[in-house]
């Protein structure tokens, strides 16, 4: 039987009004069902705000997804809303941009987002993968494994550089490459090939350890969005 994320976001959306009422401020979905690049192993991405969030309300929410149809497909953020309208504003792009609205909207809740903010994105996202890279090439174990998660970042990182340049937000995987400069598409084929990854001889991934982290310092340590 063929998985229609539409029926199950409707039927999510039902159960979570007639639980949380005048409560529920926002439902949303993100990843890759949003986009549409989803395949079977895909995760169930939802966004959920509410008036004040409390540990009640957890346990509410979880009753809701215990009852839901694909139950171990769901994940995503639950949070109040006076919290995400102090969160921390370069976390807040990926959610404003990425995220397709089931039941109302988040506009009136998320601050708005200046350059300012994406360019702080932009530098989190890549210190954070710097970091990750690093640490996963020297302790562990299985690196390919590692590397093939790791690089699901890559996709967030180049949305935040050409949104930057070009003051566009570009949704999907395969738009994104067709506009990327050539450096970039070679990075972001790591992105689009990882599940080749655990294929990989030592050579190979070393080499992409080294393309990645050399490709991070850069993002880092640039001064100006231009010479990206």
């Amino acid at each position: 039987m063929t998985f229609d994320i539409n029926s199950w976001c409707e039927l999510f959306a039902g159960k979570a009004q007639k639980t949380f009422g005048e409560k529920l401020l926002f439902i949303g979905l993100q990843g890759s069902y949003k986009r549409g690049e989803a395949d079977d192993n895909s995760d169930i991405d939802i966004v959920v705000i509410l008036k004040d969030l409390k540990i009640t309300d957890l346990d509410k929410y979880k009753s809701i997804i215990n009852s839901m149809p694909n139950k171990e497909k769901a994940c995503g953020f639950i949070g109040g809303e006076n919290e995400l309208r102090n969160w921390t504003k370069s976390e807040l792009f990926h959610l404003l941009y990425d995220t397709k609205a089931i039941y109302k909207s988040l506009e009136n809740i998320v601050p708005q987002i200046t350059q300012d903010d994406v360019k702080h994105a932009l530098k989190s996202e890549s210190t954070s993968l710097y970091h990750a890279l690093c640490h996963s090439y020297l302790y562990n174990k299985d690196r390919k494994s590692s590397l093939e998660i790791l690089a699901k970042q890559i996709f967030f990182i180049l949305q935040c550089k050409y949104f930057l340049k070009n003051k566009e937000y570009i949704p999907t995987k395969n738009e994104l490459l067709k506009n990327l400069h050539e450096s970039d598409k070679k990075i972001f084929e790591i992105c689009i090939n990882r599940h080749n990854i655990n294929n990989f001889e030592e050579t190979q991934l070393k080499e992409s350890y080294n393309s990645l982290i050399s490709w991070c310092s850069q993002l880092i340590t640039s001064q100006k969005i231009e010479a990206l």
